[in-house]
């Protein structure tokens, strides 16, 4: 029951990455309009994590982690933005299965980088992009609070990230995001296995140009 749900969940996702996209391409009114340059995003991220092989290490074998989100991006076009780094990290306590100590945090982090496309208007920008990169996930023994087990476990696995989200428009040089969902395939032991991710915040944006 738990595989079907999660497969029609990750086809379901992945209909709406492509319906966004799709969306955000089509071209937006041809009057001149400024766009910024440079942006910078900074805010809250969650994350649901599948564990793959490695599930029996942790109980419970998936759960909700929380922590940061950041990224930088360079504007060619009014329409393009290019994700130079996009960073995540998210942190949650967990029990280690047959380990000693049982106590142990769980912190994965996600590194991509790749093209965005964007829709934008005088007081909105959407947006749909298809990422590449990698994720890390540590799991660290711990006792009252301090690290006593470095790596209990410690993998970097290949990771795409397609999804995209939605940016209101607060001044000339700040923009809320009121929403970034992506689905997160990540390569494990030679299968797929499904995270996802939402983050919202703020974004900074510097150096405006006329549209051609």
């Amino acid at each position: 029951m738990h595989a079907t749900f999660q497969i029609m969940t990750s086809c379901s996702v992945g209909r709406l990455g492509i319906l966004a996209l799709l969306l955000v391409m089509v071209p937006a009114s041809t009057h001149a309009q400024q766009y910024p340059r440079w942006e910078a995003f900074t805010g809250f991220s969650y994350a649901h994590l599948n564990f793959g092989p490695q599930t029996g290490t942790f109980l419970p074998t998936d759960k909700n982690y929380y922590g940061i989100h950041v990224n930088g991006s360079f504007n060619p076009r009014s329409y393009l933005r290019v994700i130079l780094c996009d960073f995540s990290v998210q942190i949650g306590s967990t029990a280690a299965a047959n380990l000693s100590p049982e106590k142990a945090d769980v912190r994965t982090s996600q590194v991509l980088f790749g093209p965005e496309f964007i829709r934008r208007s005088k007081k909105s920008a959407a947006f749909a992009h298809a990422l590449i990169g990698v994720t890390n996930t540590r799991l660290v023994g711990t006792i009252g609070g301090v690290d006593v087990v470095p790596d209990i476990a410690n993998r970097t696995n290949l990771a795409f990230g397609v999804g995209g989200g939605l940016d209101f428009h607060l001044t000339h040089l700040l923009a809320l995001r009121a929403v970034q969902a992506d689905y997160i395939p990540t390569r494990l032991s030679g299968s797929w296995e499904s995270d996802f991710r939402a983050s919202t915040g703020i974004v900074f944006t510097f150096d405006y140009k006329n549209s051609k």
